[in-house]
């Protein structure tokens, strides 16, 4: 079930952590919702979770780590996911815990496809010619959503709900500094001035700015050139 990042050992100063706060070492805070996606992972039965709330408030960080750290878990981006694609996915692979990244943006008919495997738990596709496939799965469904109102109701109804806020600068100045030091080997210095640039200069809470600009830091010079450059030709915001 668990790659090595759910059995992270600390060292002596961090025995006493819980399990689930191991499992989410690059999260501040939410351990209340980190204990609850613990809990249901390593459920018997299928748990459907969904994290909603405005942009930046890590909900696609939880998806990542899980990514990382579980087997068997398979990533999609609601924007870009179709049902074809998906169903494809599930049928040649085994998948145990689907991650939908803003769902919100996947279309009402793939919405439509996704409730029945959650409902039936049974995978079916109708090809031409009347040909059909059916396999039985059960499938663990973590999800973010910015805009649960273009969620229909009955697809709304089969997920646990937990509503995240927005994060403050000195959590988002611990976020970077985790998630740059594991992924990227950055220094204390320059995943805060990477912070720093994304929060101040880009005017963003979201990590996954940071990520981004860490993917090309090799100095501090780097790190002023890089918010320079998005400042100026990045997308503007609505006046």
């Amino acid at each position: 079930m668990f790659k090595s990042l759910f059995q992270l050992s600390f060292g002596s100063c961090n025995e006493k952590l819980s399990a689930e706060e191991k499992s989410f070492p690059n999260i501040v805070g939410y351990s209340e919702i980190k204990k609850l996606l613990f809990r249901s992972i390593v459920s018997k039965n299928p748990v459907n979770i969904l994290l909603t709330g405005p942009p930046s408030t890590c909900k696609t960080v939880f998806l990542l780590e899980m990514l990382e750290g579980l087997d068997d878990a398979y990533f999609l981006d609601g924007s870009g996911v179709s049902a074809a694609g998906m169903i494809e996915h599930l049928f040649c692979n085994k998948t145990k815990y689907l991650l939908i990244d803003e769902i919100d943006k996947m279309k009402k008919t793939d919405q439509a496809v996704l409730l029945n495997v959650m409902e039936t738990g049974i995978l079916s596709e109708t090809k031409l010619k009347g040909k059909t496939r059916q396999k039985k799965i059960k499938l663990w469904i973590f999800a973010t959503s910015n805009d649960i109102e273009r969620l229909t109701n009955p697809l709304r109804s089969r997920f646990i709900e937990l509503h995240l806020n927005e994060y403050t600068y000195e959590e988002f100045l611990e976020i970077t500094r985790r998630l740059l030091k594991r992924r990227y080997h950055l220094d204390l210095d320059l995943s805060d001035k990477i912070a720093y640039a994304v929060w101040n200069r880009l005017e963003s809470k979201d990590i996954r700015d940071a990520i981004n600009i860490a993917k090309l830091t090799k100095s501090s010079i780097d790190v002023d050139w890089l918010a320079e450059v998005q400042v100026k030709y990045g997308r503007k915001k609505a006046s």
